[in-house]
């Protein structure tokens, strides 16, 4: 069994934040999507998303996308997908492939701005 609770299992793989472009009100370009460099070898994640500017009333942060190195087509396939709330920490077990994986998290359009953290569980 995991122990979750142990700070030391848990290795912040991103703590980014990004900004939409914005002119007046409008967004003229959303949030571009995080991408870290990072590839996953833990099938285990834990994800947290922030707004300072996102009204109370929103829940839908975005999805994250577990991306799978393959050899045909443009050399990646998507693993799985999962709906992240807003504020609210997250923690994922993706299939096991076995190959390591990277990650993608799509920001709400309507976003003016996101913090998106994720940590990776080693359990070893």
């Amino acid at each position: 069994m995991s122990d979750f609770s142990n700070a030391s299992k848990w290795n912040l793989i991103m703590d980014s934040t990004k900004n939409a472009t914005i002119s007046g009100e409008a967004i003229i370009q959303p949030i571009a999507t995080f991408e870290p460099s990072h590839f996953f070898s833990s099938s285990v994640v834990a994800v947290q998303i922030f707004s300072a500017t996102a009204k109370p009333n929103w829940y839908k942060a975005g999805y994250l996308y577990q991306v799978v190195p393959v050899p045909f087509s443009s050399g990646t396939a998507l693993g799985e997908s999962r709906f992240i709330s807003l504020s609210t920490p997250v923690i994922i077990k993706f299939l096991r492939f076995s190959s390591n994986y990277r990650v993608s998290f799509e920001v709400q359009k309507y976003f003016k701005d996101c913090t998106f953290k994720i940590w990776e569980f080693i359990d070893n």
